[in-house]
């Protein structure tokens, strides 16, 4: 039997970039269409519609908090001692806040279509407990977007760091 070397690949390996504002939305919308098969189907089989769960936004918040102070912490690294930052950890830190961010942006449409639906209902105890449970998450997964945005922008090397004369660009 014949071992071959491994073919190494020419040109870019991908191209990583900032989460767009559309794309954001995007993201927002599935969460809301995906709110709507959920709540739709539940129905459908006459079965109640979960509270969403105190913890749920707890999770979020915490995620949140250390997203931003990681994003602190590499603004600082990046600015100080450039050459400290790897490529590999530049790459994470930019797909950690793209994830936050998109998870962030879902689970916010998700939740505003989820208080939309039970907003009319006030006077009802259970439908109240899901649109005060659902505005809490709603708000913590637009905080949860927002670390991710810093997160992503924290990775971004200004000109006079970088020693390019074009736009800021990702560290790699």
């Amino acid at each position: 039997p014949s071992v071959t070397a491994p073919v190494e690949p020419t040109g870019p390996q991908g191209n990583l970039t900032l989460t767009t504002p559309v794309q954001a939305v995007v993201a927002a919308l599935a969460g809301a269409v995906a709110g709507y098969f959920i709540i739709g189907t539940l129905r459908w089989f006459d079965s109640p519609v979960p509270v969403t769960p105190w913890s749920l936004p707890v999770v979020f918040v915490a995620l949140a908090i250390a997203s931003f102070v990681y994003a602190r912490r590499l603004r600082i690294q990046v600015a100080e001692a450039r050459a400290d930052v790897t490529p590999d950890f530049g790459v994470l830190a930019l797909v950690l806040g793209k994830t936050l961010l998109m998870t962030g942006a879902v689970m916010a449409g998700g939740h505003a279509l989820y208080v939309g639906v039970y907003l009319g209902q006030w006077d009802a105890p259970l439908p109240r407990q899901r649109t005060i449970h659902g505005l809490v998450m709603l708000g913590c997964s637009l905080l949860c977007a927002w670390a991710g945005y810093v997160l992503e922008r924290a990775c971004l090397v200004s000109r006079d760091q970088g020693g390019r004369n074009d736009e800021d660009t990702p560290t790699r």
